[in-house]
């Protein structure tokens, strides 16, 4: 075997994995098995008057669970007595004209609190989850919601 060279596989940026952009989503139920949605405000740059789950990115140095929980304070003003984990999606998305990878963890919530919108949504609403407008969801919240895996 002498003399042979050891053959090194290059790895150039466009054939490394890019890194997913983390985020999260809570699905939060009332007592008669509705799911509450907001809509997303003419203060938001992207997919405005769209119905979303409670939730967004994952900030740098936090955990999924970290990140429900923070998302959830700022975006209704209640706490998350319990969040569990129901699954992880990953998929490609177009946004800002630039292709991405992004992991959305789905948890379960339940909350305390008076529930409070903040300036990013302009509704809130229960729904009937045989009346979710499918048509009117923002990407990551279709999925979480639709998403058997």
């Amino acid at each position: 075997m002498l003399g042979m060279a050891n053959k090194k596989t290059l790895l150039t940026p466009s054939s490394l994995p890019k890194k997913a952009v983390g985020i999260v989503e809570a699905l939060i139920y009332d007592s008669t098995g509705k799911l509450l949605l907001l809509r997303r405000s003419d203060n938001n740059s992207i997919y405005v008057g769209k119905w979303q789950l409670p939730g967004g990115k994952v900030e740098k140095g936090e955990s999924a669970l970290e990140a429900i929980n923070r998302e959830v304070r700022e975006e209704i003003a209640c706490n998350c007595l319990s969040a569990k984990k129901l699954k992880e999606i990953t998929f490609s998305n177009i946004f800002r004209n630039k292709k991405e990878t992004v992991k959305l963890t789905v948890f379960s919530c339940d909350i305390d609190g008076q529930l409070a919108l903040s300036t990013e949504h302009s509704e809130l609403k229960f729904f009937n989850p045989k009346n979710i407008p499918k048509t009117r969801l923002a990407p990551a919240s279709l999925r979480a919601i639709f998403s058997r895996k």
